[in-house]
C-alpha cells in the first residue's frame, strides 16, 4: 500500500482552542479517494464539501466575565461589560460569575469580611497595607496565587472543561490565579483585566494578562511600565448606559414621589460602611429647602437607624427618604443636584456618566484615596475633610448656580461613559481576528 503524506497547518496563534492544529480537507479527500473510500461514499462530492466548509462558523463564541463580590462595585462593572456585550452581537454566550463561589465557606467568609472590618474599623490600618503592597513583595507575589490556586482547584478544573474563548475579570483575584496559567501556556484562552479604580494597585498588576482596561494615563503608564508586553487602553470603568441616559427631571421626580425642590442623594456604599444618620445630622442646621435620599445598602441595621432619624428629625424644609439597597440607581442618581459618597471606583464613574457634582467624604482605604483626590483635580467634586459640615458645604454648593453648572460640565467630560461599549466592540473585533466573522447586532 502507498504511503501517503498529508500537512498539518500550524496552530495559528497561541490562543487557538485546538492544540493538535487544524487538518486540510483537500488532503483528507485525497486520504480517502487513495484508500478506496470515495466509491461508497459517491454522495459526498468534493465540492460539496469544500463549498460546506468555506460557511462562517456558527459556534457561538464564549466570554467569560469573572468578578468578586467584596462590595458590589466588581459585579456592577461586570454587568456592565455583559450587557454591552449582549447589544453589540446576538452570537455570543456571555457568562458572569463571582469567584468567591467556588471557593469554601471560610474563604468566603474571611476574604470578604476581613475588608469591610478594616474599611470600618481601621482603615489607617487598610491605608498602611495598600502602601505597602503597591510594590508587591516579590515573596509575596510567589506565594499569593499558589495560595489562591489550591482553594479554587475545582474552579480551574471545570475551566479547562469549559474552554471559554476570552476571560474578562473585574477584580484583581482571578488575574492572580489566571496569570500564571496563561504566562506558561497552560491557559488559551485570552485573559484581560478592567481596573476599577483610578490607580491600578501592585496588585492589579500579573505578568501573563493579554490586555487592560483603566481610567486614566498614569494607571496605562504604570502597567506599561511593569508589564510591556500587555496592552492597555485607556477608556474608563465600565458602566450601564442607564447612567447617562438622560431621563427628564420631572418625570423622575413624580416616578421616585419627590417634591420639586433641591435634592442631595446620600451614599453609604453596597456594603452600607458610612455613618448615615450622622451624615443627615449634618443637614439639620441648614435653612435651604432640601430632600436628603439616604440609601443604606445592604445594612439593614444602618437602614433602620437612617428611618428612625427621619421619623424625628424630618420637616417641611428638610425632607428624608431612607432606603435600602435600591436595583434604579441610575434613577436615583439622575433626580439628584449633589450626590454625596465615599470615592469608590464603580460609584464615581457611575455619578460621572449621569453628569451628577459629588461630594466626597473621607477616604477609607489607599484606592479611594488616589480615586478622591484625581475626582477632586478634574473639578467634578469638592472635598468633604469633617463629615460632621457634609449639610453645609453641599447646601452652599446648591445655592451657587454658576459653580453647580460648572461642575456639572466637568463631571459629564470626566465621566466617558461609552467605556462599556467600546470594551465590547475590543472583544468582538479580537474573537473575530481569531475566528470567522461574528454576527453584529445592526
Amino acid at each position: 500500500m502507498r504511503t501517503l503524506f498529508f500537512k498539518v497547518p500550524e496552530i495559528r496563534k497561541r490562543n487557538d482552542l485546538n492544540p493538535l492544529g487544524v487538518i486540510d480537507l483537500r488532503s483528507l479527500l485525497d486520504l480517502a479517494v487513495a484508500l478506496g473510500w470515495q466509491d461508497s461514499h459517491r454522495s459526498l462530492r468534493r465540492e460539496e464539501i469544500i463549498e460546506k466548509s468555506s460557511a462562517p462558523s456558527e459556534r457561538r463564541h464564549k466570554v467569560l466575565i469573572l468578578g468578586v463580590s467584596v462590595g458590589s462595585g466588581h459585579m456592577r462593572a461586570a454587568e456592565a461589560v455583559a450587557r454591552a456585550l449582549s447589544r453589540e452581537s446576538s452570537h455570543l454566550d456571555v457568562r458572569i460569575e463571582d469567584l468567591l463561589d467556588h471557593g469554601d465557606r471560610l474563604y468566603r467568609f474571611v476574604y470578604r469580611n476581613t475588608y469591610l472590618f478594616l474599611a470600618r474599623r481601621l482603615p489607617e490600618v487598610l491605608d498602611r497595607l495598600y502602601d505597602w503592597t503597591d510594590r508587591m513583595p516579590s515573596w509575596l507575589s510567589r506565594i499569593l496565587p499558589w495560595m489562591d490556586r489550591l482553594v479554587f482547584r475545582g474552579f480551574l478544573s471545570s475551566l479547562g472543561q469549559d474552554s471559554p474563548d476570552l476571560i474578562l475579570c473585574t477584580h484583581f483575584l482571578p488575574l492572580e490565579i489566571l496569570s500564571p496559567l496563561r504566562r506558561n501556556d497552560r491557559l488559551p484562552a485570552p485573559l484581560w483585566g478592567v481596573v476599577t479604580d483610578i490607580h491600578p494597585h501592585g496588585i492589579w498588576i500579573w505578568p501573563g494578562v493579554d490586555e487592560y482596561i483603566v481610567c486614566s494615563p498614569k494607571a496605562r503608564e504604570r502597567i506599561q511600565g511593569d508589564t510591556p508586553d500587555a496592552a492597555v487602553r485607556d477608556w474608563g470603568i465600565p458602566v450601564l448606559p442607564e447612567f447617562s441616559r438622560g431621563e427628564k427631571r420631572e418625570d423622575l421626580l413624580e416616578k421616585l414621589q419627590l417634591p420639586d425642590r433641591k435634592t442631595v442623594l446620600v451614599l453609604s456604599g453596597g456594603e452600607g460602611v458610612e455613618d448615615l444618620p450622622s451624615l443627615l445630622e449634618s443637614f439639620r442646621k441648614g435653612k435651604t429647602p432640601v430632600t436628603l435620599v439616604a440609601i443604606a445598602g445592604k445594612n439593614r441595621s444602618l437602614l433602620k437607624r437612617c428611618r428612625n432619624w427621619a421619623s424625628a428629625y424630618g420637616s417641611d424644609t428638610l425632607g428624608v427618604k431612607a432606603l435600602e439597597y435600591v436595583h434604579n440607581m441610575h434613577e436615583w442618581m439622575a433626580v439628584a443636584d449633589v450626590i454625596v459618597s465615599k470615592p469608590g471606583g464603580l460609584t464615581l464613574f457611575e455619578a460621572l456618566a449621569s453628569g451628577k457634582p459629588l461630594a466626597l467624604l473621607p477616604a477609607r482605604g489607599g484606592q479611594e484615596r488616589i480615586n478622591r483626590e484625581w475626582a477632586i483635580a478634574s473639578g467634578s467634586a469638592i472635598g468633604i475633610i469633617d463629615p460632621r459640615e457634609t449639610g453645609a458645604a453641599v447646601l452652599s454648593l446648591c445655592e451657587d448656580t454658576a459653580r453647580l453648572e460648572k461642575m456639572t460640565a466637568n463631571s459629564t467630560f470626566a465621566g466617558r461613559p461609552d467605556a462599556a461599549c467600546r470594551l465590547a466592540r475590543a472583544i468582538l473585533q479580537h474573537l473575530e481576528e481569531q475566528d470567522q466573522p461574528l454576527i453584529r447586532r445592526q
